[in-house]
């Protein structure tokens, strides 16, 4: 490892210097300009490539896991291959893209599937996802635990469906980096989201209203805020207010203030993060953490408390399923207790994505 890291660092470096230098010689040039800003995110690239912990705080459709000593895939077949997944067992394939031997789950009636591989010195892994189904080349062996019956044909199972997948992957490489430190597999968790509730967003003259509907499009709550959109409102179906937040105008990063039912909940803060948000808050039950993971679709938040999933956040949809259009945000529930919590999140996020938008920090206020 220490060998990668110089040597990914050193080429990082220099590839970065070079894009200096051609924004510094080419310096009024729009072509000149486009091609050094493509080499110096190349160089960036590299460095962050260098060690397991940069590369995966760059994305999380891929993760890197390093080994404690050179390993073959066989090993973990051996060890995955009777366990299982909400993709069925581990089986081994082979790829048109690579010459390792891959440990597989899936693919699934949509074709996606999970992917871990070990390069050919054995000291790194990759996990991925694609769904591609016809890089597949072969199977070397079969699932011994076929995929589960494909419940997500609904229009709740369907928009939960890219969540579950991803939380999967990251539940993959947590149980194998365990794995490779203590021998033993964990058992994946069978959650499923207890509900789904989408949200409807109305601008007004006076302010900001938003529905949020269960699958079914009965009211659950109403969310009012008036100009200046400083503070929001949650009501249940008989206008009591259930739950508040107030935004902290004199923060460089996002702070909101919540309330519940009145009394003072917690201080949800933003975490400074190069590529993802990340929002932190202390409550009497624990450690609340929301965080921007990648997706197929839209925007994606995870919500955890002390490490346990309670629900997750998808924004800016814009898709189609069964006639039915979704072009704002729906919540994913594990744990409905929460789902006051995980409405106040939802704004928040929408708020600060439409910032973003507008002009980022500079236009945060």
């Amino acid at each position: 490892m220490k060998a990668r890291i110089i040597k990914f660092r050193l080429a990082g470096a220099l590839v970065t210097a070079l894009g200096v230098y051609l924004m510094i010689i080419g310096y009024g040039q729009t072509w000149s300009l486009s091609i050094a800003t493509v080499v110096l995110i190349f160089g960036i690239a590299i460095w962050m490539m260098a060690t397991p912990k940069d590369y995966n705080s760059m994305t999380d459709m891929a993760a890197m896991i390093e080994m404690d000593r050179p390993r073959k895939i066989e090993e973990f077949y051996e060890a995955y291959k009777n366990v299982w997944t909400p993709l069925g067992s581990a089986w081994l394939g082979k790829f048109y893209t690579m010459k390792q031997t891959a440990l597989v789950f899936g693919p699934d009636a949509r074709g996606q599937y999970i992917y871990f591989w070990i390069q050919k010195n054995g000291d790194i892994g990759y996990i991925g996802y694609s769904f591609i189904e016809h890089f597949i080349k072969k199977q070397v062996t079969k699932p011994l635990i076929p995929m589960p019956e494909d419940t997500s044909l609904s229009i709740p199972g369907h928009l939960s469906y890219h969540s579950d997948l991803l939380m999967f992957q990251s539940e993959l490489r947590e149980n194998i980096e365990r794995f490779i430190k203590t021998g033993q597999v964990l058992r994946f968790s069978q959650t499923k989201p207890s509900q789904i509730y989408t949200f409807t967003e109305d601008f007004k003259l006076t302010g900001q209203h938003f529905d949020l509907e269960d699958s079914e499009g009965n009211l659950v709550y109403e969310i009012d805020s008036t100009v200046p959109l400083k503070t929001f409102h949650i009501y249940d179906t008989s206008h009591n207010e259930v739950f508040r937040m107030t935004k902290e105008l004199i923060h460089v990063l996002a702070t909101y203030r919540f309330y519940l039912y009145g009394e003072p909940y917690g201080v949800l803060k933003e975490k400074f993060a190069l590529v993802r948000d990340k929002f932190a808050m202390e409550l009497p039950e624990g450690k609340l953490e929301m965080s921007e993971y990648a997706g197929s679709i839209g925007h994606n938040y995870k919500v955890t408390l002390n490490g346990r999933m309670i629900g997750a956040i998808m924004d800016n949809m814009d898709i189609t399923v069964g006639n039915v259009f979704f072009d704002n945000a729906f919540l994913i529930i594990y744990d409905t207790r929460y789902l006051p919590q995980m409405a106040a999140l939802a704004v928040m996020a929408a708020r600060e994505l439409a910032r973003d938008r507008d002009g980022g920090l500079s236009n945060r206020r």
